[in-house]
């Protein structure tokens, strides 16, 4: 990976994801001013005189709306294939935040993938524990590297509610979201130095300079799929 090959990229800082909610106030426009003549004040009612009743002309019955009548389908949510994605090389496109289940976790780089599998498992017990579903692929987030390891974020997105607090240092959170760059490889995941190589390079050639992480999004189930079938896009935030 690019981040064990280059070294000025190994010190990154934990990254934070903001997401900030901008609500914009707008005051209605002040029209020109006239001069107008008070209108005459009328004469306060008197509370002792007794109130008219309606006339059966003066009532209005409310409409009436026949349920069956009323044309109802139900609409399911639309939930990309991420096999059927487009390989990408460093094309310019926007990571969009989904709600996901994440948890922090250490791991040399011997035993990267296996950490990493290991991780997304832990997440996929409480994630059934809180009776949500799991939708979507698989995150890893790359927060911190050294010589020894690396640290990062395993993250599952998910569909549902609960009223649960996740247990065993997994935590509610958002999925990284802006401007990225996407980049694919295919195949096993030792075999990705050649592939953050041609990132490193493809930012130095266009003079672009990246945030302090990495996302790598398995199209490809992890848990199940063989090292060699796998597809990763990684995603490169951008400053």
């Amino acid at each position: 990976m690019m981040l064990r090959l280059a070294p000025e990229r190994a010190r990154m800082r934990r990254a934070a994801l903001l997401l900030a909610v901008m609500t914009g106030l707008c005051a209605p426009l002040a029209g020109p001013a006239y001069a107008q003549v008070p209108p005459a004040t009328p004469a306060p009612a008197d509370p002792s005189a007794p109130e008219k009743p309606l006339d059966e002309d003066d009532m209005i019955a409310p409409p009436v709306v026949d349920p069956k009548g009323v044309e109802t389908q139900a609409v399911t949510p639309v939930i990309e294939d991420p096999l059927k994605r487009p390989d990408g090389f460093g094309e310019e496109a926007m990571l969009k935040p989904v709600p996901v289940l994440i948890k922090k976790a250490r791991s040399s780089w011997d035993e990267g993938f296996t950490t990493i599998v290991a991780t997304l498992r832990q997440i996929d017990a409480e994630m059934a524990r809180l009776k949500l579903t799991p939708v979507g692929a698989s995150l890893v987030i790359y927060t911190a590297t050294d010589d020894n390891g690396f640290d990062f974020e395993a993250a599952v997105p998910f569909d549902g509610v609960t009223m649960e607090k996740p247990q065993d240092g997994v935590e509610l959170s958002a999925s990284p979201a802006g401007k990225a760059l996407r980049f694919t490889h295919r195949g096993p995941y030792d075999a990705m130095d050649p592939t953050y190589e041609q990132i490193a390079n493809l930012l130095d050639a266009k003079d672009l300079e990246a945030q302090d992480l990495y996302v790598e999004e398995y199209r490809s189930d992890p848990r199940t799929t063989s090292q060699d079938d796998l597809v990763i896009d990684i995603w490169v935030p951008l400053k």
